[in-house]
C-alpha cells in the first residue's frame, strides 16, 4: 500500500476485513455511517477504485450491474449467474481452470495480474422450471 491511509481509507479497509465474502460500496456506506462514521458514498467509491489500483481488494460485477468487492487473497472463486433472477453460484473450490501454463501462453509482456475472474450465465434450475411452466401453459 502507497503511503498513509487517510482515515476514511482505513475505516472502509475496516470494512472490508470485518466482512466475510463480498460487499458492495452502498453496503460499506451503510456500515460506516450506522457505526457513526459520516464519509461521502463517493469517497467510498474513490477509495474502492484506488485500493483495486493497488492490488488490495478484487472487485465482481454481478448480473444486474452491482459491483462487489472483496479484500484480495490468494484463493478465488468463479461463478454461475442466473440472468433471470440475479441468483450467484460459487464454483466448488479448488475448480479453477486457468492455471499457471494459461497465463504464461497468454500473458503480455509487463503485465502484472492481481487476479482473475471466470463467470458463466443462464438459468438456474428454479428460472428454468418457471421457463418450462411457461411454456407448456401457452401450448
Amino acid at each position: 500500500m502507497r503511503g498513509k491511509l487517510t482515515k476514511s481509507q482505513q475505516k472502509i479497509l475496516d470494512v472490508l476485513k470485518s466482512v466475510e465474502g463480498e460487499i458492495s460500496a452502498q453496503e460499506i456506506h451503510h456500515i460506516l455511517r450506522r457505526n457513526g462514521f459520516s464519509t461521502g458514498l463517493a469517497t467510498v467509491y474513490r477509495t474502492l477504485k484506488s485500493f483495486l489500483l493497488q492490488g488490495l481488494i478484487k472487485e465482481r460485477i454481478t448480473v444486474d450491474g452491482e459491483s462487489l468487492y472483496q479484500l484480495l487473497n490468494h484463493s478465488h472463486q468463479h461463478h454461475f449467474n442466473c440472468i433471470n433472477c440475479g441468483k450467484s453460484i460459487p464454483l466448488p473450490d479448488n475448480n479453477c481452470p486457468i492455471n499457471e501454463a494459461v497465463y504464461k501462453s497468454l500473458l503480455p509482456n509487463n503485465f502484472r495480474i492481481y487476479y482473475h475472474t471466470l463467470e458463466f450465465f443462464g438459468l438456474c434450475e428454479s428460472c428454468q422450471t418457471l421457463a418450462n411452466d411457461k411454456k407448456q401453459s401457452k401450448v
